[in-house]
């Protein structure tokens, strides 16, 4: 069995790294919840879609290293690889970011990764940066992944109906018109495995 996993808030929370990359810039006020979501939405309430696009870019490349995996993802890998399952992990990401200064963004991932997995971790995950959805979505299909893990909708409604979809939601708010199945922390993945 093979199981995918998306990188970008799926496996890497941003949540504090958002909000606090966003209040080092004056861009959010302190009250403000501290999450990603909360953050998006407080610019692009004002129509400060500029703001957000400046600060995403910074956040997935040289704030990246203050990011931590989400709470229960290692456990969870430790007992899917005990399990004989295959891991792989695969993203959409280009070389660079679309906006501020030219970060390399699949070696700064890289260096997220062999700080956050112990040597155990990287000799049982393969990674995958690929530099257009298109290309992510080719790459899945090819590892003959049987379930693939992501936050974003769109990417599970592209993949072929011999995998199955798991859609990674922890902030529970989801549509989830595509029948999906939805979780909502780590933990819920290995319940729903079983």
């Amino acid at each position: 069995m093979v199981i995918g996993f998306d990188f970008d808030n799926t496996i890497v929370n941003y949540d504090k790294v958002f909000f606090y990359s966003a209040f080092k810039k004056n861009y959010v006020p302190k009250t403000i919840s501290k999450n990603k979501s909360a953050v998006k939405k407080y610019l692009f309430k004002r129509g400060e879609l500029q703001k957000w696009r400046m600060l995403q870019s910074e956040v997935y490349s040289n704030d990246i290293l203050m990011a931590k995996p989400y709470k229960g993802f290692l456990k969870v890998i430790k007992k899917l690889v005990n399990n004989k399952i295959k891991i792989k992990v695969v993203s959409h990401k280009t070389i660079n970011p679309y906006y501020g200064k030219k970060v390399n963004l699949h070696k700064i991932s890289r260096k997220w990764l062999n700080k956050n997995l112990t040597n155990f971790y990287r000799r049982k995950v393969k990674v995958y940066f690929e530099e257009t959805e298109k290309k992510k979505i080719l790459r899945i299909k090819k590892l003959g992944c049987n379930y693939f893990v992501d936050d974003l909708e769109n990417i599970l409604s592209k993949l072929p109906k011999n995998i199955v979809k798991i859609l990674f939601s922890p902030n529970k708010k989801t549509n989830n018109k595509k029948n999906f199945l939805v979780i909502n922390s780590w933990n819920e993945l290995t319940k729903n495995l079983n």
